[in-house]
């Protein structure tokens, strides 16, 4: 059987869809604890933007699926900061709450919408305790995914 579904990329004129989209997402997700994310997809029209690159960083790249005509869904890539952090010493622990709510701030200042670092399983805890009056949180009801780079050779 023939998959149906095409993918291009956005252009400006596919936002009115995309919001479209958007909207049903909301309502999908409405009983759920996951933010439905909305970010600026398009630079404004009046706004000096790099040649060639018509979306706004964060975003990186944006694709709507076709299927018969009509635009069925759209994905977009996004750049999110991410924190890797190496130490063994609690002293550094204990300024993460103060050093990454700074960053938080940093970030959203500069589009950002999100950042996120990978945490083994068995620090998750302490580091939820030392960062407990900042911003930064352990993510519920999400499960990470990705592509290891490496795993796809040269």
């Amino acid at each position: 059987m023939k998959n149906l579904v095409t993918w291009r990329d956005a252009i400006a004129a596919d936002l009115p869809r995309i919001l479209e989209l958007w909207d049903e997402q909301d309502r999908r997700f409405a009983d759920t604890d996951v933010k439905v994310d909305r970010p600026q997809l398009f630079w404004p029209e009046e706004a000096e933007r790099p040649a060639g690159w018509p979306y706004k960083p964060p975003i990186m790249r944006l694709r709507v699926a076709e299927k018969g005509g009509r635009i069925v869904g759209f994905r977009y890539v996004e750049a999110v900061p991410e924190v890797c952090l190496v130490t063994g010493d609690e002293d550094v622990m204990k300024t993460l709450a103060r050093e990454l709510t700074e960053e938080c701030y940093l970030f959203k200042s500069l589009g950002f919408r999100s950042g996120w670092g990978l945490v083994p399983e068995k620090f998750a805890k302490a580091l939820a305790r030392f960062t407990r009056y900042s911003p930064v949180r352990l993510w519920k009801n999400l499960r990470l995914i990705g592509c290891d780079f490496s795993e796809i050779g040269d």
